[in-house]
């Protein structure tokens, strides 16, 4: 009876199997359509990363906007030289209201008598309008010589900063590149590792199976798998570390990942010697040139710190058109006669009478003024010392940078010196700890030698190749840093 039953219950299982199986279908169709375009990673050379970290560098960008404000800073010296030329004008609308025959001060109109007799009134609007030129020009200025000087040397610093950036952005991505390299080359050293750790793991289970191994050398060998899977797990994580800062130096999205198309290979010997590459950066480095460039710029803000205590003279010169427009709406005169017999005082008729008058005139003048600093607190003093030791702090600092390069080349070129001898040296190693791991599990399998003689050439084969790798790392980087310095390629 209950087969019925159970029947249908595995129709209905199989129905449910199916639209499951359907649904994850869809789900992974759908998936598929919303990946991120920068999915695909993006393969470069080194010749490419640096052609496009060179164009999408943040930090070259910041350095020309700055070189652009530097230049608008020469401009804007250069404009204390030039004439000023403005439009001025003057437009005004005054009313009074007066009972007294004489008006005094009035905006744009000055005196004004009326002969008004007693209870007179007088009402006066006025309109004035100006529109002229002025032009002013100042003829002896001592302050403004020294200022271009400052403000020109510091376009210089800002053209060599420029400079000095193109060197540090291409010297960053290099790195940051060879770091890409030396994990993609240590991930397949873990990798064959791990392999060989494997296939002793497997000889070991096999041998003590066989009654003729050791329990030990079984732990021994799980314990190498292991250390070589977290050894590759490291390397993975170092690779994706050093994929992520140089993608950063080319401005990529989060999302963009890249890989390194070029492998680990040595890069041509540097052609100069130490005392060579010492002259080479010292003579032709723009981070020197900032400096100097900083240095001349804070003598002349000297110059011009004292030419700010000197006499200044300008000429203004001025001239221009004006109207007026004067109108009396209302002038009241009223009189009376005293002293006049049986009526005593007899007032006389009012007089009321209007007018108005307009003209237009013009003028122009010259003039000459001149401004002499007598005492102002001690600025310019204090203003002349700070410019001073700006002068001293760059001169320090120039000293202090050019030991600060010749120090660098000399540990490039001694870690470049150093790394070759490694390459060969590594390489050696190499092939010998080869043959050696080659001839211990022949030793291990026949039971002549102790996993321990094999676990040992192992680990030194690993740290052989590990050190090849480190070495051409070392070689290309020190090269790197000896082309930073000194600006050769």
């Amino acid at each position: 009876m209950l087969t019925p039953f159970f029947g249908e219950l595995e129709a209905l299982r199989t129905d449910y199997a199916g639209m499951f199986r359907r649904w994850l279908l869809i789900r992974l169709l759908l998936a598929s359509c919303v990946l991120p375009v920068n999915a695909t990673p993006l393969v470069l050379s080194l010749d490419q990363a640096l052609e496009r970290g060179l164009d999408a560098s943040l930090a070259l960008k910041q350095a020309e906007t700055s070189q652009e404000a530097s230049e608008a800073a020469v401009g804007i010296s250069r404009s204390m030289f030039l004439p000023k030329l403005d439009v001025v004008g003057l437009a005004s609308w005054a009313q009074v209201g007066s009972s007294i025959g004489f008006i005094s001060n009035l905006p744009t109109i000055g005196d004004l008598n009326f002969d008004l007799s007693s209870k007179g009134y007088a009402l006066i609007q006025n309109s004035f309008g100006n529109i002229g030129l002025a032009l002013s020009y100042p003829l002896v200025d001592f302050e403004r010589g020294p200022l271009l000087e400052a403000a020109k040397a510091l376009d210089q610093a800002a053209e060599a900063r420029v400079m000095e950036q193109k060197r540090q952005s291409r010297f960053s991505i290099t790195t940051a590149y060879l770091q890409l390299q030396l994990a993609d080359a240590l991930i397949p050293v873990w990798a064959d590792s791990i392999d060989l750790s494997t296939n002793l793991l497997k000889d070991a289970e096999a041998l003590l199976e066989g009654g003729v191994g050791a329990r030990i050398d079984v732990f021994q060998a799980r314990a190498l798998l292991s250390t070589d899977r977290s050894g590759l797990s490291s390397a993975r994580s170092t690779r994706a570390i050093a994929a992520s800062a140089l993608a950063r130096l080319l401005d990529l999205p989060a999302e963009q990942r890249l890989e390194a198309s070029d492998p680990l290979e040595s890069f041509p010997p540097w052609p100069l010697n130490l005392e060579a590459s010492v002259g080479a950066a010292t003579r032709n480095r723009p981070a020197l040139d900032v400096i100097r460039q900083a240095q001349i710029a804070a003598e002349a803000k000297v110059k011009a710190t004292q030419g700010s205590r000197l006499p200044r003279i300008g000429v203004l010169l001025g001239g221009g058109i004006n109207g007026d427009s004067l109108k009396v709406p209302v002038l009241n005169g009223s009189s009376s006669i005293s002293n006049v017999p049986v009526v005593g005082e007899v007032n006389l008729p009012n007089a009321e009478s209007s007018g108005s008058v307009s003209g237009s005139f013009y003028d122009y003048g010259i003039m000459l003024n001149l401004r002499q600093s007598l005492f102002d607190g001690g600025l310019s003093t204090q203003s002349t010392a700070l410019a001073r030791s700006q002068v001293e702090e760059q001169r320090l600092l120039l000293k202090q940078r050019e030991q600060l390069i010749i120090q660098a080349v000399e540990s490039f070129w001694h870690i470049n010196q150093s790394a070759a001898i490694a390459m060969k040296a590594s390489r050696d190693a190499e092939i010998a700890t080869e043959e050696a791991v080659r001839d211990a599990q022949l030793r291990y399998r026949a039971g002549i030698a102790p996993i321990t003689e094999l676990l040992l050439v192992k680990r030194d084969r690993q740290a052989a190749r590990s050190a090849a790798a480190v070495a051409v790392q070392q070689w290309n980087f020190s090269r790197a840093g000896l082309e930073l310095q000194t600006g050769l390629r």
